[in-house]
């Protein structure tokens, strides 16, 4: 999302544009998961507060200027929210001055004035964020069916604490407006405020407008990795919210958007990002629910993979740097200068390590899921772009470059709420196997494939870079293989099975094992495969039960089974069962 262009100050009372008689308090975050931003609007008649967020010192800073503000002139005071989602209204339940009955008058649209009432954790994202939430009882519910039966009747409403407001509903197609919208007067001197159902990130989502502004709560962010898919988004709510509020944007004089997170927007800059928003949402069809369950799942499948992409970049940094260094030996500068512009090591290394450590601190301060999972998502989409696939799949192995690619893709499309593509067909396995070997086995290129290139000098030195960067990982270890009598044909995903098995003995090769041996037999309805290696040490720990998991999660992916073994006297072996097709 671009960095915006804020118009107003944060933490400074400045004239609300637009708006004649009130001004405006903007409390403006940094983008996170734990508070929103806060807006403190006052007019001659009402203070109003748009989102309290979700950290008690946030709203006690709102408190005391909302105090300073009664001290000057006593006025009712109103909470708005743009929706009931913990990060920015459990400040409420947390902070005494707004807990206390009848502080404030706390306006929500109906659906989440529900959610409140009956401290819904899993509407309210509480659950996500292992937060405790206890019933809150909204004092005024906004945008209710109920209101839509008399639209254009304006009705004047008297609170307990004797705040004052005229609330008069417009239903979609009432005008040419396509949402649903209030609007509300909190006295003869107050500027209108309306109060448009933007459904799509929650249930209860609103859009709020007062002068020049739009405050939009998350709408911006609705199709976001991580935020797609929670509970209560809907994606054909989302589409039609978006629908409703680009022509808001062209009919109404509105100059900036205030979003629940982030720096203000101008809406020009903000009529291309609903766009944006809008075509990605279009691709969201059928997406997993995002649940505290699958954060935790997805959080736990990011650490797994980082093993596996760390060892895997550090592999292509080292064939790169390899062959950066025997083209300077053969005083070919300018070729090695270019071959470092193919992976960024200073930025990937930066990125890992960033990883690492936010993880090893969510572990220590027992951090929530969704935390790591986004954490991850935000590192994996930065590792896409700090290396060029198909310029180092001409160097180094392709098959290192191709799985790296991979592992990066099934992260996000496992994150977004999609399953990974899966193509299964039958395969004779002892052929598969085989094949696989013989191409770990055997360097890729011949001597003569090399000399037959020399005529054309392009072609020479990209067969001559990729015979010096491209090293077989079964080289030098002695591999047998025990084939069943007869062919056995197996329903699989023959490119996870393929990325599986090397995998395998990558791991047994890494840990140092000199001989590996592959027995394929068979089991009645199952194909067994079981891959050994005797490694000089160990492999008990946590980095190698984050590989087995791994191995076994990949295996499931390609439709089969997988059981690991870790002998007392180091022999490791990994067994797994396919599908026969008999």
């Amino acid at each position: 999302m671009p960095a915006g262009n804020d118009q107003l100050v944060s933490l400074e009372w400045q004239p609300l544009p637009g708006a004649g008689g009130a001004t405006i308090f903007p409390l403006i975050r940094k983008i996170d998961t734990v508070s929103s931003n806060s807006y403190l609007i006052q007019t001659p008649d009402a203070i109003i507060l748009i989102d309290p967020g979700g950290l008690p010192v946030q709203a006690e800073q709102l408190m005391q200027v909302v105090t300073e503000c009664r001290a000057e002139k006593e006025r009712p005071f109103f909470i708005l929210l743009t929706h009931a989602h913990v990060d920015h209204f459990i400040a409420i339940q947390n902070t005494p001055a707004l807990a206390v009955a009848g502080a404030a008058v706390l306006m929500v649209q109906e659906e989440g004035a529900a959610c409140l009432e009956r401290g819904d954790a899993a509407m309210t994202q509480a659950a996500m964020f292992n937060t405790t939430i206890v019933p809150i009882k909204a004092g005024f519910q906004l945008v209710t069916s109920d209101r839509r039966e008399h639209p254009g009747e304006p009705v004047e409403l008297c609170f307990s604490n004797g705040a004052l407001a005229t609330v008069t509903a417009f239903p979609a197609g009432a005008t040419s407006m396509s949402l649903n919208r209030e609007t509300i007067v909190f006295g003869p001197d107050s500027p209108p405020l309306e109060v448009f159902h933007t459904p799509g990130h929650s249930r209860d989502s609103i859009c709020i407008h007062m002068g020049e502004l739009l405050f939009i709560g998350d709408l911006l962010f609705a199709a976001n990795p991580g935020i797609a898919g929670l509970v209560g988004w809907s994606q054909e709510d989302l589409i039609r919210s978006l629908d409703g509020i680009g022509p808001l944007l062209e009919t109404k004089e509105i100059s900036l958007l205030c979003p629940g997170h982030g720096r203000l927007i101008p809406v020009a800059d903000a009529q291309k990002m609903l766009a944006l928003v809008k075509r990605d949402a279009a691709t969201l069809a059928d997406i997993a629910e995002f649940n505290p369950d699958r954060a935790a799942e997805i959080a736990t499948y990011a650490e797994d993979i980082m093993e596996q992409v760390n060892q895997l970049f550090t592999v292509m940094a080292g064939r790169l740097y390899y062959v950066s260094y025997v083209l300077d030996e053969l005083e070919e500068s300018g070729t090695a200068e270019e071959l470092g512009t193919l992976i960024n090591g200073d930025d990937i290394d930066e990125l890992l390590d960033a990883f690492r450590t936010f993880s090893e601190e969510h572990h220590k301060k027992k951090g929530v899921s969704v935390h790591l999972a986004l954490k991850a998502g935000q590192v994996i989409g930065k590792l896409q772009r700090t290396f060029r696939t198909d310029e180092l799949a001409h160097i180094i192995d392709p098959g290192i470059v191709r799985r790296t690619e991979r592992l990066l893709a099934d992260y996000i499309t496992i994150f977004r709420g999609f399953t990974p593509p899966r193509e299964v067909t039958v395969v004779d396995l002892s052929s598969l196997i085989g094949a696989l070997v013989g191409g770990l086995t055997i360097p890729p290129l011949s001597s003569d494939a090399v000399f037959s290139s020399a005529d054309d000098e392009k072609a020479f030195a990209r067969v001559l870079l990729s015979n010096i960067g491209t090293r077989p990982l079964l080289e030098e270890v002695n591999v047998g293989i025990d084939n069943a009598p007869d062919p056995l044909f197996v329903t699989i995903d023959r490119e996870n099975f393929t990325d599986l098995l090397t995998y395998i003995l990558e791991d047994l090769v890494g840990k140092g094992s000199p001989a590996i041996r592959i027995a394929i037999c068979d089991s009645g309805s199952y194909a067994t495969v079981a891959i050994s290696g005797t490694t000089p040490s160990s492999s008990a720990g946590c980095e190698s039960r984050k590989t087995d998991r791994f191995l076994a999660g990949l295996c499931e992916r390609a439709g089969a089974s997988l059981a690991v073994s870790h002998g007392e006297d180091t022999r490791n072996t990994y067994t797994i069962q396919a599908n026969r097709v008999v």
